[in-house]
């Protein structure tokens, strides 16, 4: 069952993935001062996604 339980956790990362870009997205939209409050960095303080899988050793099949 190699190939189902492959999928499967791709599939999983691939709904975390989404949630927490669902998320970011809905931090962004709200007003500065009230993501300062809660402790949301700036879109500057942010890692870029591109160079997080650059620093990888390997890169992902999908």
């Amino acid at each position: 069952m190699f190939g189902f339980s492959y999928i499967a956790r791709k599939a999983r990362q691939w709904r975390a993935d989404h949630k927490r870009a669902a998320m970011e997205s809905a931090l962004m939209d709200l007003p500065r001062e009230l993501r300062k409050d809660i402790g949301w960095p700036a879109p500057g303080d942010l890692p870029a996604r591109r160079a997080l899988l650059g620093s990888m050793p390997a890169r992902p099949l999908l």
